[in-house]
């Protein structure tokens, strides 16, 4: 390796050390103060890096954001395709629910949850978020198809989008109560199953 292979290789390590900092502080706040308290000098304080480092990064906020929930959405799909490679020999058509309403109750949920409210009145945060729904909504899909045994049968499309909105809606009302959630969620599983055979 020559020298300016490895100071460039340097750099790109110390590039991506700084984007990762970012973007962890980035969920941090989104999470704990919420989208309008999470503004660019608030990160860059939180990350302990420089405004120019931020700026050269990410020129705006909902960029900045909706990578930050990105970059914590593929860390969590990466632990549910670890959780749920592929469909064991004795699993059943429901088992995939498992594993995805976890990635509803985990902190993601949260930190998606104000963007969707800021993105009511933000049209270009809006048009990011949209673009980052579709990617998640693919790869949720692909993992939980995996885990059917002999593959999804044909109303698994509507069922998956269905189970989506349900949880949504599920973790939503958890924010409040969370009196019901396991029998509405035993609910769901068998709701799902009688719609899949």
């Amino acid at each position: 390796m020559t020298v300016s292979e490895a100071r460039r290789r340097s750099d790109e390590d110390r590039s991506h050390r700084t984007r990762e900092r970012i973007l962890q502080a980035a969920v941090e706040l989104l999470t704990e103060r919420g989208y309008a308290a999470t503004s660019i000098a608030a990160v860059q304080a939180r990350a302990g890096v420089s405004r120019g480092a931020l700026l050269h990064q990410y020129a705006g906020k909902a960029h900045l954001l909706v990578d930050a929930v990105r970059h914590l959405a593929e860390r969590q799909g990466e632990q549910l395709a670890a959780q749920a490679p592929a469909a064991p020999a004795r699993s059943s058509a429901t088992d995939w629910l498992t594993p995805l309403w976890d990635s509803f109750s985990s902190p993601l949920f949260g930190a998606v949850l104000e963007l969707w409210i800021a993105a009511r009145t933000d049209d270009e945060l809006r048009r990011v978020l949209l673009e980052y729904e579709r990617r998640l909504r693919l790869d949720l899909h692909r993992i939980a198809a995996a885990r059917i045994p002999g593959g999804p049968p044909p109303a698994f499309d509507m069922v998956f989008d269905m189970t989506l909105t349900y949880y949504r809606g599920l973790a939503l009302t958890a924010i409040i109560s969370d009196r019901h959630q396991e029998k509405l969620l035993s609910d769901w599983r068998t709701t799902v199953s009688a719609l899949l055979r």
